[in-house]
């Protein structure tokens, strides 16, 4: 039987971009860390009386007594084994696993950042009752990001165990979907940071970024490998904070917002399929929410709940429909298979969708430009008179609708 050019176009795109971005999350180098050479060994058998210059002759038993042990620009060595408790990153330290696990049964969070220029990497994190790593910036009015935190070649696991009777205020119910208990990796009130090259599958939602009491901006989430969260989205950028001036109908980047991440050369696939999960969702709840200026590039999204890409700006309330300012987020050069298999009900759509941009009252801007959609209903679906678009240069393989409604 005779096969369309189209046909063997989209197989050929599939497989090379699954390859290429699968080696490069699983196995592509990073860079070395800056820090300096004093290294503190944490081993299950490590005893005050070794001498710390090994894992065989680790000093430390505990990651946090590593951690406490270590000066700032330091490396705790985990090595092999695995480790009850929450690793406590607070100060300038490279926290790196030697074939480690980190099982946090029972515990709030497997890995808890709250330092700036910290580095945890190589290390397997499992069975929170909230998140497998949550980097976490001061509280305060407004809160002080941490920045330069690196998060890479992690494997994030199964967390996201507690319910809403937990007591994790993360796991408390959120709309139609149970909570979240804040996804695989979390960065709340972070910026200019990286999260890189991780495999983070089996949580509720994959990678999350919020401004819940600062802002949010200038992150990098790179060639990670996010699949397989059943509740929620694979990347997630929510806008919970006050990022938006509604006297002014300006952003005020000062106090909160999600604005100006990198979202590139990630492969997205199959999360929220138990709940309302998009591949990569950008969303502002309410009127004073603000996620804007992001840059979503070169990803490979498919088989995801809700649209590959979707844009949410929803109405806080039937008093105040306006909803948040999701304006200026850019979509290039990304491959966009069949999303949306569960269908949209904020958007009200129902039909599989590439690309879905949906707001309440506020008018939105978007760019979306250079990808390659294949095998939806609509390829692109943008709320009529509300959102307009940017559009070249697009790509449509065995769409029924390019763009709707």
């Amino acid at each position: 039987m005779a096969v369309s050019f189209g046909a063997r176009l989209t197989r050929v795109a599939v497989a090379c971009s699954v390859a290429l971005l699968g080696a490069l999350v699983l196995s592509a180098p990073v860079a070395a860390h800056g820090f300096g050479h004093h290294r503190i060994y944490v081993s299950p058998n490590g005893s005050a009386d070794n001498s710390g210059t090994s894992c065989r002759h680790a000093k430390y038993s505990s990651i946090n007594d590593g951690i406490a042990a270590a000066p700032n620009h330091g490396t705790v060595i985990v090595c092999r084994g695995t480790y009850t408790e929450t690793a406590a990153v607070n100060k300038s330290i490279t926290l790196e696993g030697h074939h480690a696990v980190i099982d946090a049964t029972g515990l709030n969070n497997g890995v808890l950042i709250t330092s700036s220029w910290a580095t945890v990497e190589r290390l397997t994190v499992k069975n929170a009752i909230g998140e497998g790593i949550l980097a976490m910036g001061t509280p305060g009015t407004p809160g002080t990001p941490i920045t330069h935190v690196t998060i890479q070649r992690n494997k994030v696991l199964n967390n996201d165990q507690g319910g809403p009777d937990s007591g994790y205020a993360e796991c408390a119910p959120s709309g139609e979907v149970p909570g979240d208990c804040g996804e695989g990796i979390h960065l709340m009130v972070v910026a200019n940071s990286t999260v890189r090259q991780n495999v983070v599958q089996g949580n509720s939602g994959g990678i999350l970024l919020t401004d819940e009491f600062g802002p949010t901006y200038g992150n990098k989430i790179v060639l990670n490998l996010i699949q397989n969260n059943a509740y929620d989205c694979g990347i997630t950028l929510a806008g919970h904070g006050l990022g938006w001036d509604v006297a002014g109908q300006a952003t005020s980047p000062a106090t909160g917002g999600v604005y100006d991440n990198l979202i590139r050369g990630n492969v997205v696939r199959r999360n929220g399929l138990l709940g309302e999960g998009a591949g990569v969702l950008m969303a502002a709840a309410w009127e004073g929410a603000a996620v804007y200026d992001n840059h979503v590039d070169h990803n490979y999204i498919m088989g995801n709940n809700l649209a590959g890409v979707t844009i949410h700006s929803h109405p806080a309330s039937a008093t105040n429909p306006v909803g948040g300012y999701v304006g200026g987020n850019m979509i290039t050069h990304n491959l966009i298979g069949r999303n949306n298999v569960g269908g949209d009900p904020d958007a009200g759509v129902s039909d599989t969708t590439g690309i879905l941009v949906y707001s309440s009252g506020q008018a939105t801007t978007v760019t979306i430009s250079h990808n390659v959609i294949f095998r939806n209903h609509f390829g692109i679906w943008l709320s009529p008179t509300t959102v307009s678009a940017s559009m070249n240069h697009n790509v449509f393989l065995h769409d029924d609708i390019n763009v709707g409604p």
